[in-house]
Parts: C-alpha cells; sequence; structure tokens
C-alpha cells in the first residue's frame, strides 16, 4: 500500500497579516452589505438613516474592492519578483513606485524594475525616511552617522556610504533583538506582528541574503549588499549606486521591524470580539452624525492669542498646558499631548524628558491660531530655550489632531475625544 505523500505547509503570505485581512474582510463585508440592502431598507429607515447616501456610496464598493485586492496583494507580488535581487515592500515604500516596479517586474523587465527602484531612493527620499527613524530609541544614537553616510551618498562616494549604513543596520538590530545579536547570526529571524517588512516573506528572505557567505576575495562588482563580504572586506566591488540603494532600502526595512520591537508589538494582541448586526448599524449611525458634523462645521474667525482667554478643553488650552508643564520641568504633565499609539502612559514620561532634558523652555508666546479642518487646529508658538548654556528663539507649528480612543481622528465634540499632537518635537 503506497503511503500518501504529505502536503507541504502552505507559505506564510503577506496579504494575511492583521492589518490587510481587516482591509479584505471590510470590503467583503460590504459588498455582502450591498447584496443585502434590499432587506435592511426598512431597518435602516427606522434608524433615521439617509437610505440614499448609502446607496451612493454603495455604487463605489466594486471599484473599492478592486483597489483594495491590488493593495493587499501588492506585498506579495513585489516580494516574489524582487527579494531574489535584494529588494522588499515595506510600509514607508511609496506604493506607487511599487506598483510601477511589479509591473515591469512582471513584463520581464527586472533591470527596468530596480532602475524605478533605484531612481526612488534619491537623496530626499533617504532624508525623509531618516527623519521618520528619529522616533526610534535605539536609532538616535546612530543619527550623525547616519547624517554623515547621507552626504556620502549624495556626493556619488558609495564606497564610503555602504558600510556605514550596513553596520548602523546591525547595530539597531543587535541592541533590539532578544537574543542581543547582529544580522550576521544565523539564528536572527526579524519577525514581528502585523508588519509588512518584518515577515518571513520579507526580511526573512533579505537577511538569507545579507548574511551570505563571502569567503573569496572578488573585484568584480556586485549588485546586491552582501552583509559579510562588505564589512569583512571580500566583496570589493561594492562601489556602486545598485547596492548603496538597497543598502538604505534595508535599513528602512529594518527600521519597521525595530520600531514594533519598541512600541511592544512583535507578538499578536488579544483577538478582538467580531462585530455584530447591531454594532454595524451603530457605526453607520455615527458614520452619517460624523458627515453631517464635517458639513455645518466652520472654523473659528479671529481666535485670541491671550492665554487667558483660552476655553478649556480647547486645543490651544491643551498646549499651553503643554508649554507650561515644560517651563517647569514637569515631564509626566507634558505626556497629555503625546499621541497613545506611538509611547504607552507608563514610557512617555522618560520619553519626553530624553527629549527635552537639554531643551529648557524660558518663555513662549502664541503667534496664531488657526482651525484647519473639524479635527485639526495649527498652532504657532513663539518660544526663547536655553540649549546647552545658549539662548535661541524658535518659531514652531503644533499641529493638534482630536483623536478618539482607538486613534482615530473625529470631531471636537465627540465623547472621550482628546486633542494630541505628532509635532510636539521642538527642533
Amino acid at each position: 500500500m503506497k503511503r500518501k505523500k504529505s502536503k507541504k505547509p502552505l507559505k506564510k503570505r503577506i496579504r494575511d497579516i492583521a492589518s490587510m485581512k481587516e482591509l479584505s474582510e471590510t470590503t467583503i463585508g460590504m459588498k455582502n452589505f450591498k447584496r443585502a440592502m434590499p432587506v435592511l431598507n426598512p431597518f435602516l429607515k427606522v434608524a433615521g438613516v439617509d437610505i440614499s447616501k448609502i446607496q451612493d456610496a454603495l455604487g463605489q464598493i466594486d471599484d473599492l474592492a478592486k483597489q483594495t485586492e491590488e493593495l493587499v496583494g501588492m506585498p506579495d507580488r513585489f516580494n516574489d519578483l524582487l527579494s531574489e535581487h535584494g529588494w522588499i515592500m515595506y510600509k514607508m515604500m511609496d506604493f506607487t513606485i511599487a506598483k510601477k516596479a511589479v509591473v515591469k517586474a512582471e513584463s520581464g523587465d527586472i533591470q527596468g524594475a530596480e532602475q524605478e527602484l533605484i531612481d526612488y531612493y534619491r537623496v530626499e527620499t533617504v532624508r525623509r525616511q531618516l527623519g521618520v527613524l528619529h522616533s526610534i530609541t535605539a536609532f538616535r544614537p546612530r543619527v550623525d552617522l547616519a547624517k554623515k553616510a547621507l552626504e556620502d551618498y549624495e556626493a556619488n562616494r558609495f564606497h564610503a556610504c555602504v558600510p556605514v549604513v550596513l553596520a548602523l543596520t546591525d547595530g539597531l538590530v543587535n541592541d533590539l533583538h532578544k537574543d542581543n545579536k547582529g544580522l550576521s547570526a544565523g539564528s536572527t529571524e526579524l519577525e514581528a506582528w502585523d508588519s509588512i517588512a518584518a515577515h518571513t516573506q520579507g526580511l526573512g528572505k533579505l537577511v538569507k541574503i545579507l548574511r551570505k557567505g563571502r569567503y573569496k576575495t572578488t573585484t568584480e562588482q556586485i549588485s546586491l549588499p552582501y552583509r559579510n563580504g562588505i564589512l569583512h572586506g571580500t566583496d570589493l566591488g561594492y562601489d556602486n549606486i545598485t547596492v548603496a540603494a538597497k543598502t538604505w532600502a534595508t535599513l528602512f526595512a529594518v527600521g519597521e521591524w525595530a520600531s514594533k520591537v519598541e512600541r511592544g508589538e512583535v507578538n499578536s494582541p488579544e483577538e478582538k470580539p467580531k462585530e455584530t448586526f447591531q454594532d454595524l448599524l451603530i457605526q453607520i449611525q455615527e458614520n452619517e452624525q460624523a458627515k453631517k458634523e464635517i458639513q455645518e462645521w466652520k472654523p473659528r474667525e479671529s481666535i485670541s492669542t491671550d492665554t487667558e482667554a483660552f476655553t478649556v478643553g480647547s486645543p490651544e488650552y491643551l498646549l499651553k498646558e503643554f508649554l507650561s508643564c515644560w517651563f517647569r520641568k514637569n515631564y509626566g504633565g507634558m505626556t497629555k499631548i503625546l499621541p497613545s499609539k506611538i509611547y504607552t502612559a507608563k514610557e512617555a514620561p522618560a520619553r519626553i524628558r530624553e527629549y527635552y532634558a537639554d531643551k529648557l523652555l524660558k518663555s513662549f508666546e502664541f503667534v496664531s491660531i488657526i482651525d484647519v479642518a473639524l479635527a485639526n487646529t495649527t498652532i504657532e508658538v513663539r518660544m526663547q530655550l536655553d540649549e546647552y548654556g545658549r539662548t535661541n528663539e524658535k518659531l514652531h507649528k503644533f499641529i493638534m489632531i482630536n483623536e478618539d480612543d482607538q486613534c482615530n481622528p473625529v470631531g471636537r465634540t465627540k465623547a472621550a475625544s482628546r486633542w494630541i499632537s505628532y509635532t510636539w518635537r521642538v527642533y
């Protein structure tokens, strides 16, 4: 009797991570809702819902479903085609560029796909994405060297840029990995829950290329950022823009993993209960109310910059409290405007203290207060700072956003919402 061949386990796909599945399931749910509309109409009318607006929205479901499928499937398509060439997709990567590269690669033009990506990593792109890495505590000591590497990159000194960026990436992994091992360690796995980059089909593939053994010295030009060969001095032909661009891309992909580690999001949280039909009706009513609030909202005119006239609960009042706490070196009080999805309540005071310990606020003056949108007020403040014994004047814009407990922007009258700012750092 012949034994049946055991089936190989299906390969994990990025489209199956939580955020991607949620996108797909939401779209499927909306398509099902569209099919059920004839039955639901009477219930919705009783709930006071404007059915005509819902029908208009549902008329766009098919196009939305097509766009969602493209979005959800893009990381896997990208990595399937380009990971062996040293590219993987990550959250910060421009979707349009990734799509252009995939279209060319699927047509057989791998060289054209790579050129799209190399062109994407121009100096401005690298500088912008480095700015995002500043939020990672473990990367901050590496910022100065990263800036110098960027100067070399801009000047086409790839021989100097590549080893530095590889070393910074290695050190970042070493500092944050649970085993304190860098990229070269065979046991190093860079995976995190709900991450495009930190996935077996992302960094899981790329790291195998980076740490490939390169024991024989060669002067031939290479196109992959072999970490071991470059840093150990056996791959001497790395001095080119292709390797340099891929090295930056690797750092930013690893940065996505590092951010997850620092936020404690390596493992999946507890599963949320599934929504019921009643939850759906409540959500529809809330959406209708939000639309009405947006339509009826008008910005305040000529808002006074006199701090004594600020209304309790207004964005300017919360910012005044933030600045007053800074003036008194009350770092715990300053955490009130920090976004909760960046720092937990436990770690926020330490993060504030770490950033502002060398910046002493001597005085502040509100210059302008502008209501930009229903959930957005932009406030410009002039400050006198004592930095390392020198007095400097800074003019800084605080973009205040009103968020609910799920970190979603909401209207100003929404219960249990609070004003926060992602621009709380004064540079």
